[in-house]
């Protein structure tokens, strides 16, 4: 027997409209005529507002509480929902959320996997990605270290060049000049 794909849909936007069919969810159309409110036919209508990653508002009368914010790279995602707090990490297969590994997701083979099957190749991803960094941070350490060294090997030679100097100066000259003058 076949396996079923996880994920097939087509989803097309034309200014404030957006019609979305999918094999789970079946058909599905929203509109937006203003920013911030939303009539879909599935989930009724939303009022909302989002200032800095926050998201406030209705959906049919229920309290949404959403928060997302990423950092510049966009590697380490926090999200705020009414359950708390969740942390992910995007890599190069996936994003492998850190708390609930289940609600991961993975694309493989240019198909989107989700949940547990997803979690071990994102998880993988990240285990990946991780190793890739400690190499090059090991990579620029020697660097770093191996110029230090230089540094130093340099300043004790030119140390060592001038003790020389001045031994010699004071085994050899400095007898020498008050000879002279005796």
């Amino acid at each position: 027997m076949a396996k079923k794909l996880k994920r097939v849909e087509i989803n097309e936007k034309e200014g404030p409209v957006r019609v979305r069919v999918s094999r789970t969810a079946g058909l599905n159309a929203s509109v937006s005529p203003l920013k911030g409110f939303t009539l879909n036919t599935k989930h009724g209508a939303r009022v909302s507002k989002t200032y800095k990653g926050l998201t406030l508002g209705l959906q049919n009368f229920t309290s949404v509480v959403r928060g997302r914010w990423s950092t510049k790279g966009e590697g380490l995602n926090i999200n705020l929902s009414k359950s708390g707090f969740s942390a992910s990490v995007k890599n190069s297969l996936g994003t492998f959320n850190l708390r609930n590994p289940n609600r991961s997701s993975a694309t493989f083979a240019g198909i989107q996997i989700r949940g547990k099957n997803a979690a071990w190749v994102a998880g993988f991803g990240f285990i990946f990605d991780v190793i890739i960094i400690f190499v090059k941070l090991s990579i620029v350490i020697i660097k770093r270290i191996s110029l230090i060294t230089a540094w130093v090997m340099v300043a004790i030679w030119n140390l060592l060049k001038l003790l020389a100097s001045t031994t010699i100066f004071l085994i050899l000259d400095l007898p020498r000049q008050f000879k002279r003058k005796e």
